[in-house]
């Protein structure tokens, strides 16, 4: 029993203050101490999520925030649920698909307001950029369907990792856009990702 005792504290400690990990298609961080990091044509982003989640309507959501090189800081809210990953609009309380949980091709959704379409067209893609290769990502085809973003292209594919999460997208040309270019874990204070200042 006396060697029981320290194995159990010992479990619960390490579930306790388990590292964070990347996985899935849509990354979720815990906390703020993880970030990512994505070149954006000549400028960058730098996303990160609050310490704690929010309870909008009955639900709860992780808080993400994506810093832009030029300033603008953009906060957008996330939830897993058990077949799709979702964000919510905070003014209108209506709910998007971001991406399944479980994409294959053919699947297919609606922005909301029936502004965007997706469609997964295509698995076991691989998708190069400057700063790294990802193999067994998804492509998913984003068609504007109503010219509401009207700075925005008609056409995107977007690419998912399964291991970390949106790595990039291109236009119909094939030309990237942006792209992750640095991923920071459980970062301590002082530690820089990229080159975000």
């Amino acid at each position: 029993m006396k060697k029981i005792i320290p194995i159990i504290i010992l479990a619960v400690l390490l579930v306790a203050f388990k590292d964070q990990e990347l996985k899935g298609y849509i990354t979720l961080f815990e906390d703020g101490s993880s970030a990512k990091y994505y070149k954006y044509g000549d400028s960058h982003y730098f996303e990160s999520f609050a310490n704690n989640k929010e309870t909008i309507g009955d639900k709860e959501y992780y808080v993400r925030y994506r810093k832009y090189g030029w300033g603008t800081v953009d906060t957008t809210y996330y939830r897993k649920g058990s077949e799709n990953y979702y964000h919510i609009n905070k003014k209108t309380l209506e709910e998007s698909i971001i991406l399944p949980v479980n994409p294959k091709v053919g699947d297919q959704w609606l922005e909301h307001d029936n502004s965007w379409s997706y469609e997964v067209i295509a698995d076991q893609q691989k998708f190069k950029t400057p700063a790294n290769k990802y193999k067994n990502c998804i492509k998913v085809r984003c068609k504007q369907l109503t010219n509401k973003d009207k700075r925005k292209n008609k056409e995107y594919l977007l690419y998912y990792s399964p291991e970390f999460g949106f790595v990039g997208n291109v236009d119909s040309k094939g030309k990237i856009l942006s792209y992750l270019s640095d991923v920071k874990l459980n970062a301590k204070e002082g530690e820089v990702i990229g080159d975000f200042k």
